[in-house]
């Protein structure tokens, strides 16, 4: 039997969710909820045809009986009230990321949901991607060898939030990726520079991180005139370039790197570069919103907790605090524009 779900938002990624929730086997699309006349009019025309209730206040939405989970799409500093709200009334939940605009309201998110024996799970989208759950197995399989580095870049142009940074919006699915490949590691040192241009927020940013046993760089921009999702991964045995942007193909495996021979001069160490096979493995292309929708309704089904769960998702607020920090320390807003 399908949970009935209500979803919370319809502005730029509610459409998304709705989709998805229509064409899941476990889930029930039961409401649309909107503050915004257009958008609510906007859902009306979509999926008007078909038993979906459509409201401005969420509210009653809680306390329906009916209703097994509440889905949350809205602006980040809603999350906090709207979370507490639905475990309040033991709804399952499922939210967009960052989870709460703070680590002490998620951590309070957190608390209050294994109290009540709800169900969090945080739309961290890439650990719902079947590339990054075959990048998993290399490294748990030791095929990778050991992580060395993870170099990603994030950009587009635009769109310009107005609630969060580039970095907030962007580098948050490197640091669940991150999360996850590392098996739950917190970075050791943290540095972050942004600029602004075109609002409050920083529209471009650079973090790098530092981690027992390698290092991160992630570039997050809002102002880049082609669209990039690229990430290399490097490990002692091979490295890997997931390139989200193309169509097909979108992961390369590189058998290179770098062979350490003990030398006769000195008991020096000679470093020599290994070129091998390059692969591109098939990997079935699936929508990694379905997939992140479907594991909520499992985790709710099984009783279990979520791959991207609350405590994943506070480990990703703590580090993008701590970022925050670094941004504001070194110089705050450098602005482009005149």
């Amino acid at each position: 039997m399908k949970m009935n779900v209500a979803l919370i938002g319809f502005g730029y990624w509610g459409p998304n969710i709705a989709r998805n929730i229509m064409a899941s086997e476990k889930l029930h699309l039961y409401a649309i909820c909107d503050t915004i006349p257009a958008r609510l009019e906007r859902a009306r025309k979509l999926y008007g045809a078909v038993p979906v209730k459509f409201v401005s206040g969420y509210e009653a939405l809680l306390e329906c009986p009916d209703i097994g989970g509440i889905v949350i799409a809205t602006p980040t500093k809603a999350n906090y009230q709207l979370a507490m709200g639905a475990i309040k009334y033991g709804k399952h939940i499922f939210i967009e990321k960052p989870m709460t605009a703070t680590s002490a309201q998620a951590y309070e998110v957190a608390a209050a949901a294994e109290k009540a024996g709800v169900i969090i799970h945080v739309d961290h989208i890439m650990l719902y991607n079947k590339v990054i759950l075959y990048i998993k197995n290399m490294i748990d399989s030791g095929e990778l060898g050991e992580l060395i580095y993870y170099d990603s870049s994030r950009m587009n142009l635009g769109p310009i939030r107005k609630d969060v940074n580039a970095m907030l919006d962007l580098a948050v699915h490197d640091l669940a990726v991150i999360d996850y490949l590392s098996g739950g590691g917190a970075p050791l040192f943290v540095d972050a520079v942004g600029g602004s241009g075109y609002g409050k927020q920083e529209t471009l940013t650079y973090l790098t991180m530092k981690y027992e046993g390698f290092i991160a760089h992630l570039r997050s921009s809002w102002i880049s005139p082609i669209k990039e999702r690229r990430m290399i991964i490097g490990g002692t045995k091979k490295m890997v370039l997931f390139d989200d942007v193309k169509s097909i193909d979108k992961l390369t495996v590189y058998d290179s790197g770098i062979e350490v021979n003990a030398s006769d001069i000195y008991g020096d160490y000679e470093y020599k570069v290994r070129t091998g096979d390059i692969q591109i493995p098939y990997i079935e292309q699936e929508d990694s919103l379905f997939n992140s929708l479907d594991h909520f309704a499992l985790c709710v089904e099984k009783n279990m907790p979520s791959r991207s769960s609350p405590l994943q998702a506070i480990r990703v607020i703590e580090t993008l605090e701590r970022a925050q920090i670094c941004l504001e320390a070194n110089g705050g807003l450098l602005s482009f524009s005149q």
